[in-house]
Formats: structure tokens, sequence, C-alpha cells
């Protein structure tokens, strides 16, 4: 520095003490750096001798959970007078956890009963038609037809052929005609034989007719003779025919046309097959109707058959056929039907004065002699 100064400064000399002065700051200045540069490396070397000691391990954090006891609870959950001062707890207490909400209790609501709704009664049905017309139920082992019936004699040889029968003013059968069997056929003849000659077998898988044998005479009597055929021209003038005759209604109007008579075992015809194809349009069936609901009137000086069926009887009968149920049917007058109407409406098992079961007036039955269907 000196050095330095003399040679910067060879024109200025500078006084003594100011020299030394100037000295002694230079040897403070580098001591100081020297100082400055010892600490510094002695830093040094204890960071770096940091990692020779051994390190101790830290100890574990543990968390204190306080769990109060349950009269603890419940007397923290007493309130406190108004008037009482909250001293403060000190620092270092270890705060007890608040205590758990009580569980809000849900009440489900009931479900509600579903109202039943009374059903409402249903309306009454409206009463039911009127009957016009009552039928009854036979079977074809139970009745024959008549017409081109096969006639035989007891010792079961067939003569013949039914074809006709004739019935007085009171519709009860009198004669049967009965054509006769030639040899070939030639030879046929139509004769007349009484009614009660005969004796009918429906049910019979032979000739459903035969000839019955005069009874054994009595003790001290002639035996009967016995019965001989009438020639057709012979026939009484009081008789009526029945096959292919036309049957009228009240008024006259045409009904139909006779095909056949239904007979039972007892020589008792049941029924009458009316052909209705003329009488009512489009209307083109057989029926059997009642043999008690036929009438012989007469009619501009001849005889002739009436039955007291209408229209809409006719229309409401069933159709005849030879492979159902024999079907026969009956009008009912108005005043039967209001009974009818009557006894449909009354208790079970009761049964209207004056009908049978079936609805047919009973006055008709017993006039016409028909037995009830077995």
């Amino acid at each position: 520095m000196t050095g330095g100064i003399s040679t910067g400064h060879a024109a200025f000399a500078a006084p003594f003490w100011i020299q030394r002065a100037w000295r002694a700051a230079s040897r403070l200045i580098a001591g100081l750096s020297r100082l400055s540069t010892g600490f510094v490396v002695l830093a040094a070397c204890a960071l770096s001798a940091c990692g020779i000691f051994p390190q101790q391990t830290p100890a574990p954090i543990v968390e204190h959970s306080y769990i109060p006891a349950p009269n603890e609870t419940e007397i923290a959950d007493v309130e406190e007078p108004a008037s009482a001062v909250a001293v403060p707890e000190p620092a270092s207490a270890v705060k007890p956890p608040p205590p758990p909400k009580p569980k809000r209790r849900i009440v489900k609501p009931k479900p509600q009963e579903p109202v039943i709704a009374t059903p409402a009664e249903p309306p009454e049905p409206p009463p039911p038609p009127p009957q016009i017309i009552s039928t009854r139920i036979m079977q074809h082992d139970q009745l024959h037809g008549l017409l081109d019936a096969e006639v035989q004699r007891p010792d079961g040889k067939v003569v013949g052929r039914a074809v006709d029968l004739y019935v007085d003013t009171s519709a009860k059968p009198k004669l049967l005609m009965v054509n006769l069997s030639g040899f070939l056929g030639v030879g046929d003849r139509k004769v007349n034989f009484p009614w009660t000659a005969f004796r009918f077998t429906p049910n019979a898988k032979t000739a459903p007719i035969t000839f019955l044998p005069p009874p054994p005479p009595a003790k001290g009597k002639p035996a009967d003779p016995a019965p001989k055929p009438q020639p057709v021209s012979e026939t009484p003038p009081g008789f009526m025919q029945l096959v292919d005759s036309t049957v009228t209604q009240k008024s006259g109007a045409r009904i139909g046309r006779v095909v056949d008579v239904l007979v039972d075992s007892q020589a008792q015809p049941q029924a009458l097959v009316v052909d209705l194809s003329s009488s009512l349009a489009a209307d083109k069936r057989h029926v059997a109707v009642n043999w008690g609901d036929l009438h012989v009137v007469s009619r501009n000086k001849q005889l002739a058959l009436q039955m007291d069926f209408n229209d809409a009887q006719l229309k409401a009968s069933p159709t005849y056929g030879p492979e159902q149920p024999i079907k026969i049917v009956s009008p009912v007058a108005p005043i039967a039907a209001s009974s009818a109407t009557a006894a449909a409406s009354a208790p079970a098992g009761s049964t209207p004065s004056g009908t049978t079961a079936s609805g047919s007036v009973a006055a008709q039955a017993s006039s016409s002699g028909a037995r009830p269907a077995r």
C-alpha cells in the first residue's frame, strides 16, 4: 500500500501519522478478510459433518380421542343457568369431542287402506218377453211316421204300406188307408181298415205296423170276424183325410200342408208334420205341431183342418228333422203367456195352476189325450 501510495503520489509527501493510520487500517482489513474466510470454511465443515452423527427418531404423534361416559353426556346435556360464568379451560387441556347428535326418529306413515267402494247393484234385467209357444221333446224311438210305414201280418209278412189317416169331426182317428201290394207292383190297391185293427211299435226293427188278430171269443159267443178292407170310394162322408190336406188359421189364412202323422206305441197320434213352405215367405221347413191343437171345422159346407197358430208363433217354432229330437210345439194363448210370465217371477218350485212344467196349457194336453214325454 505504501509503495503504491509512494509511487502514485510521488510528489505528495503525507505526514507520518497518516501513513501509520493507513497501514493499521490495511492490516485490520486483511485480518477481517482472513477471519471471514475461516468462518466460512468452519460453517461448511459443520454442515458437511451433520450426516456423520446419528439422527434421533422423532417421537410419534398420537392423537388422543376422548369418549365421554354416559353420565358425563347426560350432565353435558343439562343446560347451565344463564347466570353462571363460563370459566375458560386451560389451553393444555384436551377438549372433549362434542356429543353425538341424537338420531332423528323417522316415522313412516302407515299406508292408507284402499277404500273399497261398494259396487252398485246391477239394474234388474228386463222381464223376458211373453211366451208364445210351448215345446215338449220326444225321441224317434217313441214316435214313428205313419206315411209309407210298412204294414205286416202277425206272422211277419209285409202286405202293404200305410198311405193316409181319416179322422172324424172331433179329430179322432177312425180309418187307416193301406196300399196292399200285389205281385211286382201289379194288383196294388188302396183300401181302408179300422184304426183299431193295428198295433204300433215305433222302435221295432221290422215293420212298425202290424195287423191285430181278432180277440178270442167269449164262452158261448161266436168269434168276431176279422176286419175286412173297405174300398176307398166307400169312405163315410163325415171323415176327413189328413195327408196332403191344408191347415189354416182361424182367420182362414193358410198355414201349410200335412205331410205326415207321428204315432206312439199306444196307437195315439201325437203330432202332425206340417210343411210351411208356402205359408211364410222364405220359410221352407217342416214343423211338428201338437195333435191336440188340431180342429176339424166346417167351412163352406166342407170339412177343413184348423190350428190356432199365428205367423209369429210359426216363426218361433223349431224345425222338425229326422236326425234331431222331435220338438212338438203348441201355441200359447195371451192369457196363458201372462201366466207363464207370472210363473217365471214366482219362487222356485212353485207351478201356477192350469199350466204344465213346459209352459203348455194343461187343458189342451188333457183334451188332446197326448201323453207326456218319457
